[in-house]
């Protein structure tokens, strides 16, 4: 014990005589250790959360493989897998839904979910409070009258009211009687607070087309997953085979509900977890670099303790303690610096995390954080104690450098280490130089919309209160003139999606003149609805054509509108003005006709390169209960939102806005991932960017002493300054292209796996590969220049006289 505190005091000591060392080795691994800690605290909370179910291994998503992807279920397909399945049990159907709730004296907007009776049973949670609800419950002739909530709701709603159950609740103006809540924490599907019953035996919908239902079940006891997803297999080549129309290369599937939930997310998780262990490995390879410089500069040092009697063990001990020392205050900054940046991080995510995420800093992160500074602290330390106490006890007193000279193996290694973080330095920049041209090419597509003072909210109007399309019209006809009328207000129209949103409804479509083949999948196209005033609103040009107007009513010819991409797609090379769609033969409505042609505009903004051609019907010829209405105003938003809540309760008192957003808000809120990712991604690679330039720098320094007595001798003997620094420069140019030159060809190939989370980019993107390599070597040269400068001005006597 007294020869470690001995040996820590000493470390202690000798590293306070450098001070500029130790700041930069402990700077440089607090840094990667930090985002590290920070990302795998996110990889672990996501990729590797406690579901909190019963066995959620067992718990599967039931999912339609389509050509163009994996989707939602059909009801109809859902129940013939409850009738047909052995494998499954609590076979389930959930939608999210938005309800519309009165507490007392208030009226609010919630999360919810519609949900079949299997649902409890699928993902094995029963109520805390009360009952599920029950199977006869979940019909269309039972009233749907029932609702469960959430443990959260009823402690912050309700007090925690034990004698809640059996009290009725108005929920989108209909009476329903509380049953149940759910244990703590619980809020599936992500975030919701009320659960109503879902009517399994319900024909409304869009038949086996309409792919918009979430499924879940459970394997049965025995059943494994490759038996229920061969089931499910021989049950799609079924329904293919009697359902072409509908059915044709769909494929079934039991998807792990891990698996499902974890899909969209992981590829960019991957990403970031690549990216800072790229950081990690520049910090690495900075400090090995370091350390090696300091063990050459102390050769003479180590010499000299071998001359007085100390063992070649006793100086690798001692190195290994300085080595670990600053491993460890490194780490341990990296843990506070990772827990600031999670907060900070998860402060700019404009939403509620779902449930079952969890982005504590737990035990196990902090146990890979310290296994990787004490690791780090072995290795950076040990190769260098050995090459300072290797040799010749006095060799090194009989040489006349500082250090007592400088081997070319170690020149090699320092070489070759900036290198190293040269190429990874090139593949971090790169990568995250296409995420940062991704977000911005979407952040492009807000140019598309005029969203200067244009205010949107979400109102619904329940089917209990307005259960037929005449009274639905009426209110939105007679809330769009009054929203006209309030003070300031230019223009107001409502959308059944909000553009460049997280939302967007597709649908099969049959052209006019193409031959129907129920063999022949249908043209898909982004599907809309509009209301009079909404195009004006936001600005979507009207290129030909005309607008709809208060004249299209329910009953009447029914009109659209197309954008440039739906009309390409669906007539190719014709003029789209007059040409009639339906939704294929079993569409009961008829032929619609097109009446405007329009620019495109996304539904939906994500990094997916495709373009949906949109047609939009207006809203008095769509039956649809909810409207995000968008008002363009002089009012500032906190005098325009007031004023339109007011209106609304004076229409209906049992109604209330959702999503109160500026279009610009509401843009910035659907695209915060990928602002976020950029964000990292930028952050990861100028830590990288600086790393490798303090490497570089650190590198050229410690050279530029090494050949002082040189470049004393060169200046001596007539040569210029600008030639000796040509001439020390050319070392950090060559080994700056020599790791560009790999960084390049490594990112060609790692930027191939990113192609699916770029949007408008290719990944091997001329423009970033270009601008990447002139950045890297812009500030390579700077951090070489700077100690060449400062010893060029040195007067060559004093250079001569070097020790």
């Amino acid at each position: 014990m007294d020869s470690i505190l001995q040996d820590l005091r000493y470390a202690i000591r000798s590293l306070r005589r450098t001070p500029g060392f130790t700041f930069t080795v402990v700077a440089v691994m607090a840094l990667g250790i930090g985002v590290n800690a920070m990302i795998y605290t996110v990889v672990r909370g996501i990729l590797f959360a406690d579901i909190p179910f019963p066995r959620p291994e067992r718990i599967v998503q039931l999912e339609a493989r389509q050509p163009d992807g994996v989707g939602n279920m059909s009801l109809p397909d859902l129940r013939d897998i409850l009738e047909c399945s052995k494998t499954l049990r609590s076979v389930s159907v959930m939608l999210e839904w938005g309800p519309t709730v009165n507490i007392g004296d208030d009226t609010e907007r919630f999360a919810g979910a519609i949900a079949s009776s299997g649902l409890s049973g699928a993902l094995g949670v029963q109520p805390a409070l009360g009952r599920w609800f029950t199977a006869d419950e979940c019909r269309t002739d039972a009233n749907l009258t029932t609702v469960v909530m959430s443990d959260k709701v009823w402690r912050e709603r309700f007090h925690a009211d034990r004698e809640i159950l059996g009290r009725p609740l108005s929920i989108n103006g209909r009476q329903r009687i509380i049953v149940g809540v759910m244990p703590a924490g619980f809020r599936f599907p992500e975030n919701a607070d009320f659960h109503v019953p879902f009517a399994m035996n319900d024909t409304s919908g869009n038949g086996r087309g309409g792919r918009y239902h979430n499924g879940y079940a459970r394997l049965a006891p025995g059943a494994t997953r490759a038996q229920a997803q061969a089931e499910l297999d021989a049950l799609s080549r079924e329904l293919e085979h009697d359902f072409p129309q509908t059915n044709d290369k769909v494929r079934l599937l039991a998807t792990p509900y891990a698996e499902a939930i974890q899909r969209d997310i992981r590829p960019i998780l991957i990403v970031l977890l690549l990216a800072v262990t790229f950081v990690l490995l520049i910090a690495c390879a900075n400090v090995a670099n370091l350390q090696l410089a300091r063990a050459t500069s102390r050769i003479r040092e180590m010499g000299v303790r071998m001359a007085l009697g100390a063992t070649r063990r006793r100086i690798v001990r001692q190195m290994l303690t300085e080595s670990l020392l600053l491993s460890c205050i490194g780490g341990a900054l990296g843990i506070v610096l990772g827990q600031w940046g999670m907060r900070l991080t998860l402060a700019s995510i404009p939403e509620e995390l779902p449930f079952w995420m969890s982005m504590n800093l737990d035990p196990m992160v902090v146990a890979a954080v310290a296994g990787a500074a004490i690791l780090s602290g072995i290795l950076f330390g040990l190769a260098p104690a050995l090459q300072a106490s290797s040799g010749d006890t006095f060799s090194p007193l009989r040489e006349g450098t500082p250090g007592g000279g400088d081997s070319p193996g170690r020149r090699r290694m320092r070489n070759t280490l900036v290198v190293a973080e040269i190429a990874l330095s090139v593949v971090l920049l790169i990568a995250s130089g296409l995420m940062v041209r991704t977000f911005l090419r979407l952040q492009d597509q807000r140019l598309a919309l005029r969203t200067e003072g244009v205010l949107t909210a979400q109102v619904t109007l329940p089917g209990a209160t307005y259960p037929e399309d005449l009274q639905r019209n009426a209110f939105v006809q007679d809330y769009r003139r009054s929203l006209l009328t309030l003070p300031g207000v230019r223009a107001a129209g409502g959308v059944l999606n909000l553009h460049l949103g997280r939302s967007r409804w597709t649908m099969s479509v049959l052209p006019e003149g193409m031959e129907y083949d129920p063999k022949r999948p249908l043209p898909v196209a982004a599907f809309n609805v509009f209301t009079p005033g909404y195009r004006d609103v936001v600005g979507i040009p009207l290129l030909r054509g005309r607008d709809f107007t208060d004249a299209d009513v329910a009953g009447g010819e029914r009109v659209a509108l197309v954008s440039q991409a739906a009309a390409q797609k669906l007539w190719p090379g014709q003029d789209p003005l007059g040409k009639r769609w339906n939704l294929g033969p079993d569409d009961k409505r008829g032929w619609a006709t097109v009446v405007g042609l329009i620019g495109d505009v996304r539904q939906h903004i994500s990094a997916e390169g495709r373009v949906f051609g949109e047609i939009i019907v207006p809203s008095t010829q769509w039956n649809t209960q909810t409207l995000n209405w968008a008002v363009r105003s002089d009012s500032p938003p906190s005098v325009l939102a007031p004023a339109m809540r007011k209106l609304l309760r004076s229409k209906d008192a049992n109604l209330a806005l959702a999503h109160v957003r500026t279009l610009r808000e509401h843009i910035a809120h659907a695209s915060w991932q990928a602002r976020m990712y950029a964000q990292l991604m930028g952050v990861f690679s100028g830590l990288a960017l600086l790393i490798a330039a303090l490497g570089i720098y650190g590198v050229m320094a410690y050279s530029v002493t090494q050949r002082t007595r040189e470049i004393g001798i060169r200046m001596a003997l007539g040569a210029a300054r600008d030639d000796v620094q040509k001439l020390i420069l050319g070392h950090a140019i060559r080994l700056t292209l020599l790791g560009s030159g790999i960084g390049l060809a490594a990112a060609y190939g790692v930027t191939r796996f990113m192609q699916s989370m770029l949007f408008g980019v290719r990944p091997d993107d001329p423009p970033t590969f270009v601008g990447v390599t002139l950045i890297l070597a812009l500030s390579s040269a700077v951090a070489a220049w700077l100690p060449t400068a400062r010893a060029v001005r040195v007067d060559p006597v004093v250079a001569l006289r070097h020790e």
